[in-house]
């Protein structure tokens, strides 16, 4: 296994992908998907929603234009479709996804995660500027007003609206910019293998791998951590305090 990178001292920013690492759909992503598809007459166990959305997530080929709605809403629909299929819905699943995308396009049904709030609340409180860097919609905004924390980012980076995405460096180096943030004092957390780790270094930027799902048990040589406590830990050494 390589060696690990170390951890910039001093710490100046810490960027953020936001689905999957800030926040997710609610109650969950399996949950939100098994009552959308119910309410299409379409019951399934979240057990094997879960399942099948892992083994989608492990096998989808993401798309390179993150800034074309109708590029996202393809992406999207056929991504539902893929996984309705793995569980047995291969020709009724084109309404189905439909619904989903609806339901999944909605600032509203967005939650940050538990461990959210506190985590980014102790990270500026010790002078770190933090920003956003995601492959989203220009809701994400939105999103983030509505769950009290757009105040906390002085950069938000959205593919959506720059017209550029992950792993384009572009993307972070204007979340930098805005941050006023060297690369070599930054930290990004992602969820992404390649649009959050190796995207991030590419641009001199330390990565860290968040894997609140265990999707990657054994990532060689970036720093993984399970939940934000986890980082607070790894880049202090210690706890909240």
């Amino acid at each position: 296994m390589s060696r690990l990178p170390p951890i910039p001292d001093p710490l100046d920013c810490v960027l953020f992908d936001a689905g999957d690492t800030l926040l997710a759909p609610a109650p969950s992503f399996q949950g939100r998907f098994v009552a959308v598809a119910a309410a299409a007459g379409l019951p399934l166990e979240e057990a094997a929603v879960d399942a099948a959305i892992a083994e989608a997530v492990r096998a989808a080929e993401w798309p390179s234009d993150w800034t074309d709605p109708a590029t996202q809403r393809g992406f999207w629909v056929g991504f539902y479709r893929k996984v309705l299929a793995a569980l047995g819905h291969q020709d009724d699943g084109l309404e189905v996804a439909e619904a989903l995308f609806a339901a999944f396009s909605d600032p509203a049904g967005y939650r940050l995660f538990d461990d959210v709030r506190p985590a980014l609340e102790t990270l500026a409180g010790r002078g770190v500027t933090l920003g956003v860097v995601s492959n989203f919609e220009p809701w994400l905004e939105d999103v983030l007003a509505l769950q009290g924390v757009d105040h906390l980012f002085a950069a938000v980076a959205i593919s959506g609206k720059l017209g550029v995405a992950k792993p384009d460096p572009e993307i972070f180096r204007a979340a930098l910019k805005e941050a006023g943030a060297e690369p070599e004092a930054t930290v990004h957390v992602g969820d992404q293998p390649v649009n959050d780790v190796a995207a991030a270094r590419a641009v001199g930027i330390t990565p860290v791998l968040i894997d609140r799902y265990g999707r990657h048990p054994d990532p060689d040589g970036v720093h993984r951590v399970e939940d934000l406590p986890g980082l607070v830990r790894l880049v202090y050494g210690h706890g909240w305090g």
